[in-house]
Parts: structure tokens; C-alpha cells; sequence
């Protein structure tokens, strides 16, 4: 993919020739002063609504990156919002930016701005974020803050548990979005609500659930937190109108903000190989056992989850991790808990270049957890997000896999962006165990790509074993 800057009168303008798109994408508003480079690639993606993405390398989700730099994107949004919603300015603002520039080493700011106290916010605040790309974003912008609580929306079905919220992303590959909130008292008493996701094009998502939060819990402020905003002036004049109809305030705020004008077709057949549908067939399961470590974390919740085709997994789910809701102060527990992890996991490394990845809407917690884990780590997470993988200069997709997901035999998820043969080794996290059989789609890809050892970390099992078994 070629990206040039289309006139030198107008560096603000960049176009991207993309298969047959060509994306002309203005920048209107960019208070840090970021390279859209630093903030996002794009892609080519496969759906008929869509056919392109703008793919974060900020977010570790498709491009493996410092598991520093996602952390530190979330809370480029946190003090953003302290700053516009609340006049604060906060001290470390220009380093965050810079280590996001990679001017400043991130792991060196990270750990300056996590050493001072939380910011307590003058009201109670409830931060919600979009499964799946955007739970670790969310996760990490709330994580600055007391007074403050946490969700993220997610597209399992929990049949003991009654969603509190269901809204739809009608753009998505995957349209459903439910909360389980275990205590519904944060929606409740929470004075304002803050969404975080990774990218806003039209709003309608955002929409969508303020809408279903409006109807149950109404409140006098809502934000949207985004690292990219592309709504157009017919796109910013609904949010003006549902202000009006629901009587309230909806306030958006993002790294960076533009217009997006496309030209071209999308592409709409299969391609030449550009990924590996990875199924049983052809390999023998001896082969694919990776090292087993189970997670000794006390807190969990009980209750199964339930695929389209009516399989139940009984493994219980982490408590911390945002699904089912958290506050500051637990927050803080997960943030010992990671470190404590990661720690032992350093111990346990064997090669210099090593890959974490998380699993779908498990990101934050493996990605806290991977910081801890030493020099040579890099980070990102498995997705549902089916995009056409290029092996051109600039293009964000280098090359992906596709497997049957273990946790819904009807979906299709996929790893991009693993080079052959460059890794050490790999470790894999999961929330929660699930059949060897149901895990081979997806081991088998490290066979393929030549990795030499895999760890598979499990957060949860029925036969739980310390982590230094």
C-alpha cells in the first residue's frame, strides 16, 4: 500500500491507495501533533458495509507492540478527558505523548506516572469499553482514576446472568453487544458515563448504547472517548439531536479527528493466499501440546458461558478483568496481581524475543501482565476482525491466520501479523480453559509459523495449579 501526502500546501491531507480503495483522509483537529503513522495503518477488510480498517498501532490488538505503548494510549485519552471535562491539566501529559512518539522510553513513563497517586475524580465517573477491540483501551484509561469504575461490553452469552444493557455495532462482523454488570449500583449512581473505543466513524454505536443506558439509568453527561474520530457534519448533527431528544449532554473527545473521503471498490472475491484457514486436518494433536500454566487467582465468577451450537463452557470467568465490572480500588488488586505474574513469568522465559498474546476481549489483564515480563516482549491479541493481509511496505496486515475459535464454533477469529520463524517463543493467554480438542485450530498455527516453544497461560480451570507447577 502506498500513503502519500497529497500536496505540499496541504500536509494535514494524506492519501492511501488500498486494493482498489483509495482513502483520502484530512486531518481537521490533532491536538497532540501526532503522525497519523504513529496512531493507525490501514487495511483492506472484509466486509460488505466497510471494506477498509483503520488499524491501531497504539492498541496492541493486530500489531504486536510494547505492551507499554497500549497502556499508555489509554491514558493519552485519560488525561485528555481530565483536561477538557474537568480543567486539570496532568503533569505528565507531554511525556505520554512523547513515549507514544517513541521519543521517550514508554516503559520509563509508564512507571513515573503509576508511582503518583490516582486522580480522584470530582464525581462518580463509570468508564464502559467496546468489546472487543477496545477492552484494554477502556480498561487502561479508567485505570488513572478513583471515585471511577469499570465495564466492557462483550459478545458471550452467559445464560445465568441477565444483561443489563443490549445494543447493537451495526457496522461490525459481529453486531451484539450485552454488559453483565454483577452489581448494577455503578450504572446507577455513576454521574456520568464515559465510552471508550478505539475508532468512532459514524457514532452509531456510541449512540446505540447511550440510548439503552438512557432508558434504564439516565444521566446529565455522557463522553465518548476515542483514539480516531471520522464522523462527518451529518454524523456530528445526530449526536445534536439525541442531546435534544434525551435532554443531556453528549461530549466526544479523541487523539485525533478528520474526514474521510473513499473512491473505489472494496475487494470482494478471495485472493491468492493471503491467510491459512487452520483446522484439524492433516495434523496430529501429539504434536500441538503446548507447556500447560494455570493461574492461581481466587477471584472469579461462577457461571458458564453458552455457544451458538448450545455447548457450555464451565470454566469460571476472572472477576477483575471488567466483564462483569470493577472499581479503583479493585483495580488496584489486579494491578499487584499482574505484577506478581508477570514476574514469575519472567522467570520462566527462555528466548530473548518473545510474544504475549491476549485472546479476543481478554487484553488488559495479559498485557499488564506482559509489561512485568522483561525486556524483548511484545504484545497484541488474537481478533474476530476478518481483514486481507498484504505483504507490502506500510500495509498494517503483513500477513494472518485463521482458526475456528475455541470458544464459538461458529466464529472465525485470527492472528496477524506473527513473522515466520522470528519468535522464541510465545505465550498465550487464555481467561479460561477449555478442551484440547477445541484448541488445536488455533495451536497449530505456531507449528506453522516455526515457533520453537509455546506456553499456553490459563486464567481459570477446574483443576487449578499454581502458577510455579
Amino acid at each position: 500500500m502506498n500513503s502519500t501526502i497529497s500536496s505540499v500546501f496541504s500536509p494535514k491531507k494524506h492519501i492511501y491507495n488500498l486494493e482498489g480503495q483509495r482513502l483520502t483522509v484530512k486531518i481537521t483537529n490533532n491536538p497532540f501533533d501526532f503522525s497519523p503513522h504513529t496512531l493507525f495503518s490501514l487495511a483492506a477488510r472484509k466486509n460488505k458495509k466497510r471494506g477498509f480498517l483503520f488499524v491501531s498501532n497504539v492498541l496492541g490488538k493486530h500489531v504486536p507492540v510494547n505492551p507499554f505503548i497500549p497502556m499508555l494510549a489509554g491514558v493519552a485519552l485519560a488525561v485528555k478527558f481530565l483536561s477538557e471535562i474537568h480543567g486539570v491539566y496532568h503533569a505528565d501529559t507531554q511525556a505520554i505523548v512523547k513515549a507514544l512518539k517513541g521519543e521517550e522510553p514508554a516503559k520509563r513513563i509508564y512507571e513515573l506516572m503509576v508511582q503518583r497517586s490516582l486522580v480522584v475524580l470530582s464525581e462518580e465517573t463509570l468508564f464502559i469499553g467496546f468489546a472487543e477491540t477496545a477492552t484494554g483501551l477502556g480498561h487502561a484509561a479508567f485505570s488513572l482514576f478513583d471515585n471511577a469504575h469499570y465495564l466492557h461490553t462483550t459478545r458471550e452469552q452467559i445464560p445465568l446472568l441477565d444483561s443489563e444493557l443490549n445494543f447493537t455495532e451495526d457496522h461490525s462482523h459481529a453486531v451484539n453487544h450485552r454488559c453483565y454488570p454483577l452489581d448494577t449500583k455503578s450504572l446507577e449512581s455513576s454521574k456520568m458515563i464515559v465510552l471508550v473505543d478505539d475508532e468512532i466513524t459514524t457514532g452509531n454505536t456510541a449512540l446505540n448504547i447511550i440510548r439503552a443506558i438512557h432508558g434504564k439509568f439516565p444521566k446529565s453527561d455522557y463522553v465518548v472517548l476515542s483514539l480516531l474520530d471520522w464522523r462527518t457534519t451529518e454524523d456530528r448533527s445526530v449526536f445534536s439531536k439525541l442531546e435534544q431528544q434525551l435532554d443531556t449532554k453528549i461530549h466526544t473527545i479523541s487523539l485525533l479527528k478528520g474526514e474521510i473521503a473513499v473512491d473505489g471498490d472494496p475487494i470482494r472475491e478471495p485472493i491468492d493466499r493471503v491467510d491459512s484457514t487452520v483446522g484439524t486436518d492433516g495434523f496430529e494433536e501429539a504434536h500441538v501440546f503446548p507447556e500447560l500454566k494455570f493461574l492461581d487467582i481466587p477471584d472469579r465468577v461462577k457461571v458458564c458461558s453458552k455457544d451458538s451450537t448450545g455447548y457450555k463452557n464451565v470454566s469460571p470467568y476472572l472477576k477483575l478483568t471488567g466483564r462483569f465490572g470493577l472499581s479503583s480500588k479493585d483495580n488496584l488488586k489486579l494491578v499487584r496481581l499482574a505484577k506478581d505474574i508477570g514476574e514469575e513469568l519472567k522467570k520462566d522465559r527462555m528466548g530473548e524475543k518473545t510474544l504475549c498474546l491476549g485472546t479476543g476481549e481478554f487484553m488488559y489483564f495479559p498485557m499488564l501482565v506482559a509489561a512485568h515480563m522483561g525486556e524483548g516482549i511484545r504484545y497484541h491479541s488474537t481478533t474476530r476482525s476478518p481483514i486481507y493481509p498484504f505483504a507490502k511496505p506500510q500495509y498494517a496486515i503483513q500477513n494472518g491466520f485463521a482458526y475456528i475459535s475455541p470458544d464459538e464454533a461458529s466464529i472465525t477469529n485470527y492472528l496477524y501479523n506473527v513473522p515466520l520463524q522470528y519468535y522464541d517463543e510465545v505465550y498465550l493467554f487464555m481467561e479460561r480453559e477449555v478442551s484440547h480438542e477445541r484448541l488445536v485450530p488455533m495451536l497449530t498455527i505456531f507449528r506453522e509459523l516455526g515457533i520453537p516453544r509455546l506456553v499456553l497461560v490459563m486464567g481459570t480451570s477446574g483443576k487449578e495449579v499454581p502458577l510455579d507447577d
